[in-house]
Parts: C-alpha cells; sequence; structure tokens
C-alpha cells in the first residue's frame, strides 16, 4: 500500500518536475545578417586629350602617349625604344587637367610631319604608312625631352650650283660639321676649308670641294668622317637658289655683319652692324672672298649665318618646325629621312649657345695647284666635337 502510494506521488510530480527543467535549461538566440553590399570601385575617366588642328590620326598618337605616361592604356602608340623608355620610366606625381593642344603639320616628300604643342609640352610626329611619334617632351608629366639621340654631328654643304644645274653634282662651296648637344643647350660648327688638301675615301688625294662633283655629296660625307673620325648621320645640301629661297621661306632675319664690304663680284654691299637679311643678302654675305682671310674667313661668314638662322627660329617657336622642314625638303637635299629631319631640327630649337670656327690651315700647293693643308689644331677642335660642342682648348 505504501508503495503504491509513493508511485502516485511520483507520477503527479513529473509533470511539474519537467516543467521546471525546461524552464532552467539555457537558450541560444541565433541572428542572421544581411550581407554586406558589394564593393564598388569608381576608376577617373580617362584623361581628354584634344588637338586642334590636327589629322584624326596624329590626335589618337597624341591621347594615346598621354594615356600611356598615366597607366591609362598598357600599350604605347608607335615610337622610338628610346623615347618609350624615358616615358615608361617617368614617375607622374600629378595627373594634369585635361590637355588642349594645337598642332602643325608639314610635308616632305610622300610622309607628313607633325608637331602639337600644349603649355610646354612638345610631340614630334611623322606619318609615312600611319602616324608614329619619334620625339618631343612632356613637360607637364615631368617626362624629359627626347631629341632622337645626343648628340647630333651632320654634314652641312653649300654647292656652287648656280639656277638650274643640279646642286648634289656640283663642287662643294661650303662644308660645315655641325655637331648639337640639345641637353646641354650647345652647339658647335667647324668650317672645313674648301681648297683643304685630304685623302679621299674611294683613294688619293684631292680638294675636298671636287669630290662631289665626281661622286656626289655622300663621298663628302664618306671622306670626312675618315678624316675626323666623327660618326656623322648624313648631310643637308644646297645650291645657290635653293639656299636663297629656304631663307625666303623662313622669314627675313637680323644677322651683324662685322665690318662693310663692297665686293662687286659677290653682290655684297652692306655697312657694318645689325641689320636684316633676305636669302639674296645670305649667299652675298656667304660668297664674298674679297676680305682679310681670304676663304677662312668666307668659312666663317657662312657659319655666321647658320648662327643668325638658327636665332631667328628659336625666336619663333618650335610651332613653325613643320613649315621650316617642309621648306626645306622643297629646296634641298639631304639622306636623313623626315623623322631625322624633324628631330635635329627640335635639337636646334634647344640650342641657347653655339661656337663657329674653321679648321686651322696653312696655305700651300700640291702641284700646280693653290692648296691649304689642315693643321693639328684642326684634328684638336674634330675630337673636340665629337660631344656635340667646342670647349676651349687648352694651352
Amino acid at each position: 500500500m505504501t508503495r503504491f502510494l509513493l508511485r502516485c506521488c511520483l507520477s503527479a510530480l513529473a509533470p511539474v518536475l519537467a516543467g521546471c527543467s525546461r524552464a532552467a535549461a539555457p537558450t541560444t538566440t541565433v541572428t542572421t545578417l544581411p550581407p554586406p553590399p558589394p564593393t564598388t570601385t569608381t576608376l577617373p575617366a580617362p584623361l581628354e586629350v584634344t588637338v586642334r588642328d590636327a589629322p584624326p590620326g596624329l590626335a589618337r598618337v597624341v591621347q594615346g602617349l598621354y594615356r600611356f605616361a598615366l597607366g591609362e592604356q598598357p600599350n604605347p602608340p608607335a615610337m622610338p625604344p628610346a623615347f618609350r623608355r624615358v616615358v615608361a620610366g617617368a614617375e607622374v606625381s600629378t595627373r594634369p587637367p585635361n590637355i588642349r593642344a594645337t598642332a602643325t603639320v608639314g610635308k616632305v616628300g610622300d610622309a607628313r610631319v607633325g608637331v602639337v604643342t600644349a603649355g610646354d609640352d612638345v610631340v614630334l610626329a611623322v606619318e609615312e604608312q600611319g602616324w608614329r611619334i619619334v620625339g618631343g617632351e612632356l613637360a607637364s608629366l615631368g617626362i624629359r625631352p627626347y631629341y632622337g639621340g645626343s648628340p647630333r654631328l651632320v654634314m652641312v654643304i653649300g654647292s656652287d650650283a648656280r639656277p638650274g644645274q643640279n646642286p648634289p653634282g656640283f663642287r662643294a662651296d661650303s662644308l660645315h660639321i655641325v655637331g648639337i648637344a640639345p641637353q646641354r643647350g650647345e652647339a658647335g660648327i667647324v668650317g672645313i676649308p674648301r681648297d683643304s688638301w685630304i685623302e679621299a675615301s674611294y683613294g688619293g688625294r684631292n680638294k675636298i670641294t671636287n669630290m662631289m662633283a665626281s661622286r656626289g655629296p655622300e663621298v663628302i660625307v664618306d671622306t670626312v668622317e675618315q678624316l675626323t673620325g666623327l660618326d656623322l648621320e648624313g648631310y643637308v645640301l644646297a645650291g645657290f637658289e635653293g639656299f636663297v629661297n629656304m631663307l625666303d621661306d623662313f622669314g627675313p632675319f637680323e644677322l651683324d655683319v662685322p665690318f662693310a664690304m663692297n665686293a662687286p663680284k659677290a653682290k655684297a654691299f652692306f655697312e657694318a652692324g645689325v641689320q636684316m637679311f633676305s636669302g639674296a643678302d645670305a649667299l652675298a654675305f656667304s660668297r664674298n672672298r674679297t676680305l682679310p682671310g681670304g676663304d677662312l674667313t668666307r668659312s666663317f661668314h657662312q657659319g655666321v649665318v647658320m648662327q643668325a638662322v638658327l636665332a631667328h627660329a628659336r625666336a619663333g617657336g618650335v610651332s613653325r618646325l613643320p613649315g621650316m622642314v617642309e621648306a626645306f625638303a622643297a629646296h634641298g637635299f639631304t639622306d636623313l629621312d623626315p623623322a631625322q629631319l624633324l628631330t635635329l631640327g627640335y635639337a636646334a630649337f634647344a640650342v641657347e649657345d653655339s661656337t663657329n670656327v674653321v679648321a686651322p690651315a696653312t696655305i700651300g700647293t700640291a702641284g700646280a695647284a693653290s692648296v691649304v693643308y689642315l693643321t693639328d689644331e684642326a684634328f684638336l677642335l674634330f675630337d673636340d666635337l665629337a660631344d656635340g660642342v667646342l670647349e676651349p682648348v687648352e694651352e
């Protein structure tokens, strides 16, 4: 009986005890949050580059150059590997505002040449089979100038061909090695006397003036390289008519005449002092040899004309360069390609100081011919010009 009553009591209490157990058990609350929204990055719009007065292809390569420099496109437009390394290696710290540039375009044979400027930025380009960049600088991005190499060394030849004659087939009346070191802003001009008695590249000795008439201007370059040890890019050449027309296309320029001249044969009639020169004036001044020093002084005066034309060109700004290259192509002769001509002109625009000398020589004879012999000092000058400039020779 007692056991029966105990079982009944336990049965009655079981629901109560179970309820107490459930109330005492710990509870866990799980909160489910929505996933975060995807992260979005807003990239800046590509640099806007507009080029006024440019053919569409030229505008595209200029735009591509800026965007490559800023890392906004992976591949650059066509350009020399050396310039690509300059652009790719630049540390651009500031993104400029949108670029508003202006183009000037000229023609060299079947090719076109262009210069694009935006403030201090300059881009040089040539179109042969599509536009390609050949030099320039992006000052707004801190990218230093590329001038097609440095130094630049070329042979400048004046032919004594008269109007109607073929200048490369006549005597070399004016011969100058021109060196340009654009990064230094300096240039050197060394005149070679036309009657210099030297070894020709094809063998035998002759006056250098006579070599072009029989062999062409290329032999002048070869002979001068052999004579001087310099590595010349090539030559630029003009006859009387082309010289006059070229300078007239460039426009009148100032020249400081060192002393009064009255030379009917050369038509050189000038007062001393600064005056405006036309192409005909420059030819008369350059041809006059009725003066102290004869042909050596005349060679020096030819260098003076080069310096004056260079100063005139720089004053007009680099945007004039395509027109000047076009004028030369119309009236002159060269073995340089359009890219070399354009970058050579750009290098010349960087020149702030130039030195003009004539290779020292002594007068003598070779058989019955009156000639000049280059002295040891002349070869010191040639060595000095290897870097594009002339330094004072220590005594």
